[in-house]
């Protein structure tokens, strides 16, 4: 092994670093708008497939749409933490389930029932222990709906 390579995975290898992380997935899980939303910084900047906003308070909104028609869950499958603690990227499922119609779902509609399963990419930009700047993509072909 190269050192470079034992060097990239000391620095990948920051388990506090990764509990913080999982530590907001675990309130975004539970619909705890208000622990997910102090990882926010103020005026964060959220560019996503279904929305595009800007300030803490516009980000817990779009979610709060959100959890009135589904149900979301996010697993984290990859974590790549910057040794300064300011980069995140991130690989992660996201699961959907329609709790009632959304026939002008941002994504596409969904009916109640219906099951959506994607795997995104993710990277999110740290100032000051907070989010300043979160991206995702979703990966090609990843997606499944079903009933």
């Amino acid at each position: 092994m190269s050192a470079g390579w034992g060097t990239l995975i000391l620095s990948c290898h920051q388990k506090p670093f990764r509990d913080w992380f999982e530590a907001y997935l675990t309130a975004f899980n539970r619909a705890d708008f208000a622990g997910f939303a102090a990882y926010y910084a103020d005026d964060v900047i959220f560019r996503g497939q279904a929305a595009q906003v800007v300030g803490s308070q516009q980000v817990v909104e779009f979610y709060r749409r959100v959890r009135a028609y589904l149900d979301e869950h996010v697993e984290l499958l990859t974590f790549v933490g910057a040794p300064d603690r300011r980069k995140i990227v991130a690989e992660m499922r996201t699961t959907l389930v329609a709790m009632r119609d959304w026939p002008d779902m941002p994504s596409g509609p969904m009916r109640t029932g219906d099951r959506r399963s994607t795997v995104v990419f993710a990277i999110y930009e740290l100032a000051d222990g907070r989010f300043t700047r979160i991206r995702t993509a979703r990966v090609a072909g990843a997606q499944a709906a079903s009933r």
